[in-house]
């Protein structure tokens, strides 16, 4: 049985897709025996026997799906006749065909209307999207017309068809009343009413003034009534959105003329307040549907200025203005708003921002107009504008962007008056620039004033203190000085003396603030909630400054220190041209980081600050020789002054630490490197700089309250700078004997190892006296003992020499004295006697080479015991 009954249903199911197949080509020709009108009568039978079957089953399910097929197999057997006989009228049909069903479906028994309901919708559908794309792409074709802007537009076309298009949406939209629940009903009345009134046009041969009508008619006279009348937040969405495409057509639309986009932007203004204005919204999404409204109501307040000057012809310059001065008068109604209605608050302020954001736009493209000044202007306006609501709003986000966009703007001639204000840049002692300053340079000016009223006034807006404006306003400020000098342009040097003075003050004021205690974090407290705004009230706001806002004292150092070296550094570039601005620019970083060092309120900086006088002052001591034409060697002179000076006075900066002192000390030594190094190729004047730096750092030695290894330091550095200066004297004097460069190293080496004894008491002589005793004897005697010449005065002198420190060293018990003494009096003794082997007979030599020999034969025991003596008594010393 149920096999059969399986078999049956397959092949009822074979026949069935056998019979749609060819149904399907009559319903293509379009005609079935011979008649149009029959063309979808077989594919309605292939139906009809369906929903046979599946009432004979008796299955739900299939017999509702079955019901519903029929529905778009009649509509289509309708209309395929139509299109075949009367193809101009097809889309009246389509209208028709979907309102007749959906009335059939209505009178049938509410038990047998589920499937033929759906069906009935897809049909209605489909009637839908037919018109709605028609709508669309005459609705585009409107506004084809009317571009490019304000050259007129022709009118529209003369469609046949086209007074059929409002009558089919008309019908669509009864067609999906009778179908859809009593809920879907007014969005359904409300998209009928957009697209009816988009297609009356279509009717006949409409100039684009009908069409502007029509838009702005249902538009304005939509928006209210889905704003202040509906209920439904999906009514509310829906007829406001079909308002605004209405309304945003016809602006499209009256591009075509200046007067058509006048009044366009005249019905918008007043539809978006008549709209925001009444204080009672339905619900929550008409109220923010009405703060919309007035944001785009207000946007047409500049936009109208600029479309009213381009009609009256006016220059792109004026209207750039004028719109931007309407842009400004918004801040009229959103002080009244703020006051009256809170609620639209977020809303006047973002259309504030986008105007002046729209203002400022067409700047940036390079023309007559000045980029930063409309941005700084612009962010002004827009802090004027703020308050404390949530941390990020329209109006901040715009207000980033521009106060980016007019930094941008400003930097390159800000760069421009700092490092080449008369032209190109500066190259040294190349005299007066006689060039002209960058263009623009009034604008620029401005816009940095308006940047640092605009950084004090919200500094002080959030922190409520006047350092903190000061400090924020600085740097702009610092900017603006030098760029508005070039307004006359001021003459040479005033340009780089102010940015130069202007740094100084900001080193001074840097290195003067002290630290600052921070204050307690205010309490924050959360602010009254205001509905409807975009982030008002979104987040809460501090009684006192937000958490994360400095005060001006903790940002005084950070934003004067690089501003101050920054100007100083272009300041002196710039008087480098001629030699007296050299001088007076290193004259006054003289005095400023003496200043600093004396007076600042940070070891590290009075630190930073000596030793910045110290390069600083140097540097003076070397231009002002060169820059009065003298040679480069003269200019050790100068510059040993400096280190002299600083070497000396060091010590009076004691009570600042020992750091200070010893790095003042280390800068003296470089400086003094750096005076010999200046005069290198003219040995005399090395040599005498090396002879005064010696007696000042032995004059330093003398110096109360040093420590034994300082002074060991010094007396070092003294005795070798003396002995570099003998040196360099007798290099100059062309003196070639080889004592008189050996025995003053000698000597200074003996003295300091005396003296190292005296202090030393376990110290050897080695250690004390055999460097000082090599230099002096061993380079003579190496001389005595490989030179050609006989030297008798170095031999005997030598000798002589050697035999003293012999002598010396067994007095005082000094084991390198004897050794190094008697070692070179043995080299000598036989040096002496190599050289007279030929002078004598050789029967001298055997003679007392034989008696010498019978002498230490006879005194062997005694000799011994004496060289056991000796060896330990030399053993025994020091």
């Amino acid at each position: 049985m149920l096999a059969g009954r399986v078999l049956g249903w397959l092949g009822f199911g074979a026949a069935t897709t056998v019979a749609a197949s060819c149904a399907l080509v009559p319903l293509v020709l379009g005609r079935a025996g011979g008649q149009p009108l029959l063309a979808g009568l077989p594919m309605l039978l292939v139906g009809l026997v369906l929903a046979g079957a599946a009432r004979v089953a008796g299955a739900g399910v299939f017999r509702q799906l079955t019901t519903g097929l029929l529905v778009p197999l009649l509509a289509v057997a309708m209309l395929r006749p139509v299109a075949e006989l009367r193809a101009g009228f097809l889309l009246l049909a389509v209208g028709l065909v979907a309102a007749a069903l959906a009335g059939g479906v209505r009178l049938l028994p509410q038990r047998h209307r589920t499937g033929p309901r759906v069906g009935a919708l897809l049909v209605a559908a489909g009637a839908a999207q037919v018109t709605v794309l028609a709508t669309g792409s005459l609705a585009a074709l409107a506004v084809g017309r009317s571009l490019p802007a304000l050259q007129g537009a022709a009118a529209g076309p003369d469609l046949p068809w086209g007074w059929q298009l409002p009558l089919t949406a008309l019908l669509t939209v009864g067609a999906g009343l009778l179908l859809l629940s009593r809920t879907a009903r007014p969005v359904t009345v409300l998209l009928g009413v957009v697209v009816t009134a988009a297609a009356l046009p279509a009717v006949t041969t409409t100039p684009w003034p009908a069409t502007l009508a029509v838009d702005l008619v249902v538009g304005a006279a939509l928006l209210p009534v889905a704003v202040l009348r509906c209920r439904r937040a999906a009514t509310v969405l829906v007829g406001a959105a079909g308002a605004a495409v209405l309304l945003g057509h016809g602006l499209l639309v009256a591009a075509a003329e200046p007067v058509g986009l006048l009044a366009a932007l005249g019905v918008v203004l007043v539809v978006g307040l008549a709209v925001a204005l009444p204080p009672r919204p339905a619900n929550a999404v008409a109220a923010r549907v009405a703060g919309v409204a007035l944001t785009v109501a207000l946007l047409t307040v500049p936009a109208g200025a600029a479309v009213a000057l381009r009609a009256a012809g006016s220059p792109a310059w004026w209207q750039l203005r004028v719109g931007f001065a309407a842009a400004v008068l918004l801040l009229v109604p959103l002080l009244a708003l703020r006051r009256r209605r809170p609620d639209l608050d977020g809303y006047a302020g973002t259309a504030l921002a986008v105007a002046l954001a729209a203002v400022v736009t067409p700047t940036v493209v390079p023309g007559g107009e000045s980029l930063a000044l409309y941005a700084a202007a612009a962010l002004g306006m827009l802090v004027l504008a703020e308050r404390r609501t949530a941390a990020v709003t329209t109006g901040r986000v715009v207000g980033v962007g521009l106060a980016g966009l007019a930094l941008v703007a400003a930097a390159p001639l800000t760069l421009t008056a700092l490092v080449a204000p008369y032209g190109d840049p500066v190259r040294p002692w190349s005299g007066v620039p006689t060039g002209d300053g960058a263009s623009g340079a009034p604008a620029v000016g401005v816009a940095l004033l308006v940047l640092a009223l605009t950084a004090a006034l919200l500094v002080h807006r959030y922190t409520g203190r006047r350092s903190g404006s000061a400090v924020a306003a600085l740097p702009f400020g610092a900017a603006a000085l030098p760029v508005l000098l070039l307004v006359g342009p001021a003459p040479w040097p005033v340009v780089p003396a102010v940015v130069l003075l202007v740094g100084s003050a900001a080193l001074l004021t840097a290195a003067l603030a002290g630290p600052v205690r921070t204050a307690p974090a205010a309490t924050a407290t959360p602010p009254a909630a205001v509905p409807g705004g975009p982030g008002s009230g979104a987040a809460p706001t501090a009684g006192g400054p937000p958490v994360g806002h400095r005060r001006g004292g903790e940002l005084l150092v950070p934003v004067t220190a690089p501003i101050g070296l920054l100007w100083t550094f272009f300041g002196l570039v710039g008087l480098l041209a001629t030699r007296a601005g050299t001088l007076a620019a290193l004259a006054l970083l003289v005095i400023v980081t003496a200043v600093i060092g004396a007076v600042g309120r940070r070891p590290g900086v009075r630190l930073l600050g000596c030793l910045t006088t110290v390069a600083a002052a140097t540097s003076f001591a070397l231009t002002a020789p060169l820059a009065a034409g003298l040679p480069t060697r003269t200019a050790g002179f100068p510059v040993l002054v400096v280190a002299v000076a600083v070497l000396l006075g060091a010590p009076l900066l004691a009570r600042r630490g020992s750091l200070t002192v010893r790095a003042l000390e280390a800068a003296a030594q470089a400086v003094a490197v750096l005076a010999l190094l200046l005069t290198v190729g003219a040995i005399r004047h090395a040599a005498v700089i090396c002879v005064l730096w010696g007696a000042a750092v032995a004059l330093r030695v003398l110096y109360p309250g040093q420590s034994a290894g300082q002074r060991w330091v010094f007396g070092a550095v003294a005795g070798g700078s003396e002995l570099l200066g003998a040196w360099l004297l007798l290099i100059s004097g062309e003196v070639v004997l080889l004592e008189a460069y050996t025995l003053p190293v000698a000597g200074l080496t003996l003295v300091a190892g005396l003296l190292a004894l005296r202090s030393r008491p376990g110290l050897t002589s080695w250690l004390a006296l055999g460097p000082g005793l090599a230099a002096a004897l061993l380079p003579s005697l190496v001389s005595v003992l490989v030179a050609a010449d006989p030297q008798p005065w170095r031999r005997l002198l030598l000798g002589g020499a050697a035999l003293g420190v012999v002598l010396v060293g067994a007095v005082r018990r000094w084991q390198a004295p004897v050794v190094l003494g008697g070692g070179s009096l043995v080299l000598l003794a036989l040096h002496e006697l190599v050289r007279g082997w030929d002078l004598l007979p050789r029967w001298i030599y055997l003679a007392v080479g034989g008696l010498a020999l019978i002498t230490l034969a006879a005194t062997y025991e005694r000799r011994r015991r004496d060289v056991s003596r000796l060896r330990a008594a030399v053993g025994r010393m020091g």
